[in-house]
């Protein structure tokens, strides 16, 4: 039985969704033509879930876009230091699950540069 979702990501399968078809097409127009995009509304209106439901639909329409996810609320409030240290755990594992998405593993480069930034301290905790 579905309800209404007041937290956290929606799940079409378990809470109510309208449909933003039109705003979803108009909004990835927007980020193929290399446009800026603000999305502003008030709380709890489904800002999160359409950002996410957008890059989803942009990473399975065109495989040329690489899209991460990354929530810089988690890191508020902490030292320049660490967060840059979870800031660069946090991009290697949405790198490293896009490859695996695509059934592909990280190029030599790509783990040397991260293996690199550990062997310096920097993004090994999180």
């Amino acid at each position: 039985m579905r309800r209404f979702g007041t937290q956290g990501p929606v799940h079409p399968e378990k809470h109510y969704v309208v449909s933003r078809s039109a705003e979803l097409d108009d909004f990835i127009a927007r980020i193929k033509d290399g446009r800026y995009i603000v999305i502003f509304a008030p709380r709890q209106t489904g800002k999160t879930t359409f950002f996410r439901w957008s890059l989803d639909t942009l990473a399975s329409e065109d495989t040329t876009y690489f899209t991460i996810r990354l929530d810089f609320q988690v890191l508020r409030d902490i030292s320049t230091t660490v967060f840059y240290e979870r800031f660069l755990y946090m991009l290697r594992k949405e790198i490293e699950n896009v490859f695996q998405k695509r059934g592909k593993t990280l190029s030599e480069d790509l783990t040397l540069f991260f293996n690199a930034m550990s062997s310096f301290g920097i993004g090994k905790i999180c």
